[in-house]
């Protein structure tokens, strides 16, 4: 079993379409930048956040359990002259030596990760990749929020330019105590509005709460350092933050580390 729930490789030619997101990009490149060591991203991807971090000189590592993604990404690199070290891996069973200062993993998708147990592993693994000092940013939704999504009802994701005509993105969720079932759908329409084909992706994620994760985190060795509610590091409100931007360090300190200094809203504890 895969460290997440969801099988990217058949989606993974047509990622870039429908996943466009950059407004976490400027924060985690500003974190990467404040490490000043090498970097793990977890479940990379193809590249959405690696090539803007290695594109300002990041020494990273991309880690991700679908191949395919992966070959992307690669391909991506070499047609821009970059470099990263790629890695094929489960995330619970990460096995890298402890040389990060700082360990990624962002789009919310440490909620793929379903079940306590997996969840463990998968913070004890990142753990061991750290050096003492190092820190962890993982990104979760908020699940009052996002549990609000979770009803049953078709939505449209998007519109997005193929070279066929166009692919058409869309899904419903059920389930969200705590574990999503989504059935995310795509389809691609030619210029003469035909159905070209039709792809269906299972999608499992789980809405994990704040108390919970600070627990997890805990028994993993990391203090809590901060969590952000959005990426303009506001502290987190319940109510209204769409997301849970946790700050994670490894307890232990590496004699002569410097971070230069980050502004942090919240100081959740010492």
């Amino acid at each position: 079993m895969s460290a997440t729930s969801i099988d990217y490789d058949p989606v993974a030619e047509i990622y870039d379409l429908y996943v466009t997101a950059v407004d976490d990009v400027p924060f985690f490149l500003q974190e990467a930048q404040a490490a000043a060591g090498p970097v793990l991203e977890l479940t990379a991807g193809t590249g959405r956040l690696s090539l803007p971090l290695i594109e300002a000189g990041v020494a990273l590592t991309c880690v991700d359990v679908s191949p395919r993604m992966l070959e992307v990404l690669d391909r991506k690199l070499r047609q821009r002259g970059l470099r990263a070290e790629l890695r094929c891996a489960d995330i619970c069973q990460l096995e890298l030596p402890a040389r990060f200062r700082l360990a990624l993993l962002p789009f919310q998708s440490f909620m793929e990760i379903t079940g306590e147990a997996r969840q463990r592993q998968a913070l004890a693994a990142v753990h061991r990749c750290l050096l003492p000092g190092g820190r962890f940013i993982c990104t979760l939704h908020n699940p009052a929020l996002r549990r609000r999504q979770v009803d049953g009802t078709l939505r449209l994701v998007g519109r997005f330019p193929h070279r066929e005509g166009s692919l058409v993105v869309s899904g419903f969720e059920t389930g969200g105590q705590p574990v999503v079932n989504r059935l995310q759908f795509f389809e691609c329409f030619g210029a003469d509005g035909s159905l070209r084909w039709k792809r269906l992706l299972p999608m499992r994620f789980e809405l994990i709460e704040r108390e919970r994760f600070a627990a997890m985190a805990r028994d993993a060795g990391f203090r809590v350092r901060d969590v952000h509610g959005h990426y303009d590091r506001s502290p987190f409100d319940p109510a209204r933050s769409p997301f849970m931007i946790w700050v994670l360090e490894k307890k232990g300190s590496e004699r002569g580390s410097r971070r230069p200094a980050i502004p942090h809203h919240t100081a959740v504890e010492d």
